[in-house]
């Protein structure tokens, strides 16, 4: 005696659509999403349409609990072709609640020699992640200050119209 396991579908306009592949189309994007939500801190600041000024310092405020674990910082970008470089320098500063504070310069290069732009994007708008720190440990817990400023020649550059900071768990090397 053979057992026949009963299966629901939906009918849905003239077509038959199995229940678990309703449930599946469903569930997915939310699995999809929740298992991509690491981060520690993600956060954009709006530069004004007129261009970002340099003495326009743009703050980022994290709060870390975990001074045991390594980060990976990034920095997140996004332009459009309005900017008339091919490379962005920029003076970041990261200090601690304590005082402690140190002060990097990154390069950060958004097309190659002949103007293609570099990152994801569409029509005139991109988007770029620049590995700052790789493995970083903060050495306190508590609200730290990243500060960062554009550092060209020209005093207003037009053309970035956010910048961000993202802060992960480190990837471990051995995959744990």
């Amino acid at each position: 005696m053979g057992t026949t396991i009963m299966e629901k579908t939906i009918a849905t306009t003239g077509r038959e659509v199995h229940l678990s592949k309703v449930i599946l189309l469903f569930c997915l994007p939310i699995l999809f999403f929740s298992c991509n939500t690491k981060d520690v801190y993600h956060t954009f600041n709006h530069i004004p349409e007129r261009g970002w000024d340099k003495r326009v310092i743009e703050r980022f405020s994290p709060v870390i609990e975990d001074t045991i674990s390594t980060y990976d910082i990034d920095l997140s970008l996004r332009y459009t072709n309005d900017y008339n470089y091919r490379n962005l320098w920029l003076f970041i500063t990261c200090e601690a609640e304590t005082g402690e504070e140190f002060t990097d310069t990154l390069n950060c290069v958004l097309a190659d020699e002949y103007g293609k732009w570099f990152g994801s994007g569409w029509g005139a708008s991109y988007q770029q992640t620049i590995p700052y720190k790789t493995g970083f440990n903060f050495p306190r817990k508590g609200r730290y200050s990243i500060s960062v400023q554009q550092g060209m020649r020209d005093d207003v550059i037009p053309g970035i119209t956010e910048v961000g900071i993202k802060i992960t768990p480190a990837i471990s090397v051995t995959g744990e």
